[in-house]
């Protein structure tokens, strides 16, 4: 159907151009000669403009912290002469998506285009589709060609805004509070060293500072907070794509300030397995069987350690009964308190003890 009206324009072009043939051949004066001529040579130059073809000279790119990229392409014809084209329409083809960017290009060499607010979808790109078409004077004539523009982008999950991220870490704070080792026993002491002005009175060590005839203080091996295991069990649910998000930006957060064990669980490559690396965002998918996902969790939390397990409320994830440390559930119910929704606070103590 689409190709109808550009069907109609040529015929009507057509008879409009026979009419002025007919027209200066009946009446052969110097101005019908003129028009004929004329319009001929326009007929020419705006068939062969179309024909031409184009090449990439420049590509921009401007990532946003929404996750969205700003596009800027320079095209431009390569026999770098003018167009002859009233327009040059350019798609962005995102998969199912795309945009469109429309200019006039009448007596220019070249083309330049932006795309704003373009949402890639989570993983690694390697190109995009740039679908041209040339319109000639009228829109009689038309061309149709595609290019490949190499951009090499690593599109990670959506990281949430700081008050949320403020909020969820919030939750957390009884469950992140553990050190590597108890603070003041005597198998973490550096050494015992002279007082100093900046030294609270309560480190004097009384007894070391009689033998010496001086004040002494022991010095201790800073405190480091206890490292963390952070789970992700992708089953297939609306929120799925969320609560990536929410694991991504947790990670971000606790790496800066502690080690992180990092265990997702999901499908890599059609296989059921885990990964453990931060490139791993880009390319899981979620489980469609729950009981597959739920053999794999019980195969990696047999480890003791403290817990972050970020699910779905719709797949039952159980620890072994004698994990001695703490652990945390983050669920939709989670992720709604997290942006400022409400949850009944019954129902959060459930999800949170399953």
């Amino acid at each position: 159907m689409s190709k109808l009206p550009n069907i109609l324009r040529l015929v009507w072009f057509f008879l409009f151009y026979l009419t002025v043939v007919i027209y200066t051949l009946i009446f052969p004066t110097t101005a019908s000669w003129f028009l004929f001529y004329a319009l001929t040579l326009w007929i020419i130059s705006s068939f062969l403009s179309t024909r031409q073809s184009y090449h990439l000279t420049h590509t921009e790119r401007i990532r946003r912290d929404d996750n969205s990229f700003s596009f800027a392409f320079t095209l431009q014809n390569k026999r770098r002469h003018p167009f002859f084209l009233s327009a040059v329409k350019i798609t962005l083809l995102i998969n199912d998506h795309h945009q469109t960017f429309y200019t006039s290009t009448l007596f220019s060499r070249q083309i330049d285009s932006e795309f704003q607010a373009v949402v890639l979808p989570r993983g690694h790109h390697d190109t995009l589709r740039l679908e041209i078409t040339g319109i000639g004077l009228f829109g009689v004539w038309k061309k149709h060609s595609e290019l490949t523009v190499p951009i090499n982008v690593d599109v990670f999950p959506h990281v949430l805004k700081k008050s949320e991220r403020d909020q969820l870490m919030h939750t957390m704070t009884p469950h992140l509070t553990q050190t590597s080792h108890s603070f003041n026993h005597d198998y973490y002491m550096n050494e015992i060293r002279s007082y100093q002005n900046r030294d609270s009175l309560a480190g004097i060590d009384w007894k070391a500072s009689l033998k010496r005839g001086q004040w002494m203080v022991k010095e201790y091996q800073a405190e480091e907070e206890a490292p963390v295991d952070l789970y992700f069990l992708g089953f297939d649910t609306e929120s799925f794509e969320d609560l990536l998000s929410v694991g991504y930006s947790l990670l971000q957060d606790l790496k800066a300030t502690r080690k992180v064990n990092l265990f997702l669980l999901g499908r890599f490559d059609h296989e059921v397995t885990v990964k453990q690396t931060e490139d791993s965002f880009l390319t899981i998918e979620p489980v469609e069987n729950p009981q597959e996902l739920i053999e794999l969790s019980r195969s990696v939390f047999h480890k003791p350690s403290s817990k972050i397990i970020i699910k779905s409320r719709e797949i039952t994830a159980s620890l072994p009964l004698n994990s001695p440390m703490n652990h945390h559930f983050i669920d939709e119910g989670t992720l709604l308190q997290v942006k400022g929704g409400h949850i009944n606070s019954a129902d959060h103590k459930k999800q949170t003890n399953a």
